[in-house]
């Protein structure tokens, strides 16, 4: 599996090869939720990061661990302790890029949601931003919280398809799988 430090390598990698195109007028920013403790996360963080930059609906991602306070990670190879400023000026900077964007885009790994994710899905919601998920796996093996499903305005089930995901008029879908 991937450390920290080799995630936000990928993520910073894949933004400099990707092939964007030319964006259209109207391109929304993203604030992009997404975790990285399991194997499923990461693959769902990378996949859905390489579509969404393919996507001319998108002008700008605003991808967390990307922008880590001080640039310190949380990784098993180094001897950064998260502490109390780091985590209150981490929590702060990702409310405020949640706050300057235009929606949010999340990924939810059916055998591996992340509670993290969910706080930051229930503030865009409770700030009338959108949430588009992935949801990806076997949702119906793994039920999603109905918190989680009900605020979700949109959603997919393969990265892929946020690459020609319509950013600039969401459709509602309601949820259609299991939930607890």
């Amino acid at each position: 599996m991937l450390s920290e430090n080799e995630v936000m390598e990928k993520l910073f990698e894949l933004e400099k090869t990707v092939v964007q195109p030319e964006k259209l007028p109207g391109a929304r920013s993203i604030y992009f939720a997404h975790s990285w403790w399991t194997e499923t996360q990461i693959e769902a963080t990378l996949a859905t990061y390489e579509a969404l930059l393919k996507n001319p609906m998108v002008a700008h991602i605003h991808v967390p661990l990307m922008y880590q306070y001080k640039g310190l990670v949380v990784a098993e190879d180094s001897d950064f302790e998260p502490d109390f400023e780091w985590a209150t000026m981490t929590y702060r900077a990702d409310i405020r890029a949640i706050d300057n964007s235009d929606l949010i885009v999340a990924t939810y790994p059916a055998d591996a949601p992340d509670m993290g994710e969910a706080l930051e899905i229930g503030y865009a919601i409770g700030t009338n931003k959108p949430v588009v998920m992935g949801y990806y796996g076997d949702i119906n093996a793994n039920p999603v919280n109905l918190m989680i499903s009900f605020g979700t305005d949109s959603y997919v089930y393969t990265p892929a398809e946020f690459e020609t995901f319509d950013f600039l008029d969401i459709e509602s879908k309601a949820f259609e799988a299991k939930i607890i």
